[in-house]
């Protein structure tokens, strides 16, 4: 069932007989400090940068309002940007949020990223609290909706995204860089095992930074060393990789159909 009937008037009406040829699916993807956000078509691969001046560590994109939410450091601020020009609209604070997202890796290297997501239904925003047992349920000023306690946390996360199909949440964890489906009791449904399907071996994929199309059923994953982007299917297949020409922290992912132009 497609959630975002709005959206594809639009793009039907811009395009007339073209349908939804006026529609494309992008890919948001959040870069190293200092470092524009990348836009990247999907499927072709094609790219255009955003500016964000902020040290961002989770992203998530409202289809139909065109808008890019953005989670800063030290993970209780939130940002509302323009996607056309990357201005932001406002700032607001993650209401009951502790400060100072982020944990451990295996090997002691201490990292500050978090999750961040939104269902486009109420349009609540939803982020881990640090450590990984608990993700808040916040309407979109950042007000207090409820807390959801992860039935089998896996230590720190380092991407949250929201299927507005199925109503879970994915859940990337830093240190196994395993993704758990879960609902939102927080009880896990499945783990996913990012793999390549022609040969059956295991992907190694980012720690940080989840993003989600629920129309295309697809993920989307930085590659292992930030360098490329990895489009998945929702087994965890890998259909597709995309050149960031970055290496280093993808430190949030976003994504979801939006009009061509501009």
């Amino acid at each position: 069932m497609i959630r975002c009937p709005s959206l594809l008037r639009i793009c039907f009406l811009a395009a007339g007989l073209a349908g939804l040829a006026a529609c494309a699916d992008h890919a948001y993807v959040g870069l190293s400090p200092g470092q524009p956000m990348r836009d990247i078509v999907i499927p072709d691969g094609t790219s255009r940068n955003v500016p964000v001046g902020a040290s961002l560590v989770g992203v998530a994109y409202e289809e139909g309002v065109d808008r890019l939410f953005i989670r800063v450091l030290p993970g209780t601020q939130l940002q509302e940007i323009d996607r056309r020009t990357g201005r932001r609209v406002r700032s607001f604070s993650a209401q009951t949020v502790p400060a100072g997202c982020g944990g451990i890796t295996p090997d002691e290297f201490p990292i500050q990223q978090c999750g961040l997501a939104m269902r486009y239904a109420d349009r609540h925003l939803f982020l881990d609290h640090p450590g990984g047992l608990m993700i808040a349920e916040l309407d979109i000023d950042g007000n207090f909706i409820r807390n959801i306690r992860v039935a089998q946390p896996d230590g720190p996360i380092g991407g949250l995204a929201y299927d507005q199909q199925t109503d879970t949440i994915y859940v990337l964890f830093i240190r196994s860089r395993m993704i758990d489906e879960i609902d939102l009791q927080g009880r896990r449904l499945r783990r996913i095992r990012p793999s390549n399907p022609q040969t059956g071996a295991a992907v190694m994929v980012e720690r940080y930074g989840l993003g989600i199309n629920s129309r295309q059923r697809e993920l989307y994953l930085a590659l292992q060393n930030g360098n490329r982007l990895g489009v998945f299917d929702m087994g965890g297949g890998l259909i597709a990789e995309h050149n960031l020409n970055h290496g280093g922290i993808v430190p949030g992912i976003g994504g979801g159909l939006r009009q061509k132009f501009p």
